[in-house]
C-alpha cells in the first residue's frame, strides 16, 4: 500500500521538485501540494494523508504553528520537517515532538528513508541538525550560567521585571524598596551585562533565554 503524502513548501521550484520525486515512485501517492500553512491544514483535513512533508518557513501560518495545530487537534497525520530554517526554529520543532526532521542539504534518498521510517512508527532526526541543536543548547546554557553568576538574585529579579516592561516605580513597589534603590540595581545590571539601556537589556535577557 502506498504512503499518502501532502507536500508543503513556500518555494514553487522546490515544491515541483518534491512532487516529481514522489510521483515517480509506486511507494507514494501525492494527494496535494500547497504553498502555505493554512493550505497545509486544509489539505490535512481533506485528504487525511499518512505523512505531511513540510518546510518550517511557510507563510500565512508558520510551519511551527502547523505543528502546534496537528498536536492540538490530535491529527493522525505524522509530520516530517524538510527544512533549511534557522536552528532556533528547528529547536522549537523538536520541542513539539516532530516525528521526522531532515535538512534540505540532504539528498532525496535520505528524505525518502525518513518518510518510510516515520510511516512505520519510528522517529528520524537528521544527525547534523541534532548536533547543531545540541551545540546551541550547550552554548545557551553556558551563557545563562555566566549571566546568573554575574547578577545577584535580586538583580536577576529586577532584570526580568524590566524585560517584562515594568517601570522603576512599579518595580520598587513590588519589591518593597525605594525607587532610588531600584535605579541603583538597574545601574549595576547595565554595568555587569554591558547593556547601555532597557532595550539592550531586554534583548540580552531574551537572547540568553533568561525570561
Amino acid at each position: 500500500m502506498s504512503i499518502d503524502l501532502v507536500l508543503a513548501d513556500p518555494y514553487p521550484v522546490m515544491l515541483e521538485g518534491l512532487s516529481h520525486v514522489f510521483h515517480g515512485s509506486p511507494d507514494f501517492a501525492v494527494k496535494s501540494c500547497v504553498k502555505n500553512g493554512d493550505e497545509a491544514l486544509q489539505a490535512l483535513h481533506q485528504h487525511q494523508p499518512h505523512i505531511l512533508v513540510m518546510d518550517l518557513s511557510l507563510s500565512n501560518r508558520s510551519g511551527l504553528s502547523v505543528l502546534e495545530e496537528i498536536r492540538a487537534q490530535k491529527l493522525q497525520t505524522r509530520p516530517v520537517v524538510f527544512t533549511g530554517a534557522p536552528i532556533g526554529e528547528v529547536m522549537r520543532a523538536l520541542d513539539l515532538d516532530v516525528s521526522g526532521l531532515v535538512s534540505k542539504e540532504k539528498s532525496k534518498h535520505v528524505l525518502i528513508r525518513c518518510i518510510k521510517s516515520v510511516h512505520e512508527g519510528g522517529k528520524w532526526l537528521d544527525r547534523d541538525l541534532s548536533v547543531k541543536t545540541m551545540s546551541l543548547l550547550l552554548e545557551q546554557k553556558k551563557k545563562n550560567a555566566n549571566a546568573s553568576h554575574l547578577l545577584t538574585p535580586r538583580e536577576m529579579t529586577v532584570a526580568r521585571m524590566v524585560t517584562e516592561g515594568w517601570p522603576n516605580k512599579k518595580i520598587a513597589s513590588k519589591l518593597f524598596i525605594s525607587e532610588g534603590t531600584a535605579k541603583l540595581h538597574l545601574h549595576h545590571i547595565y554595568q555587569k551585562l554591558n547593556c547601555p539601556g532597557r532595550m539592550s537589556l531586554q534583548r540580552y535577557m531574551q537572547d540568553h533565554g533568561l525570561v
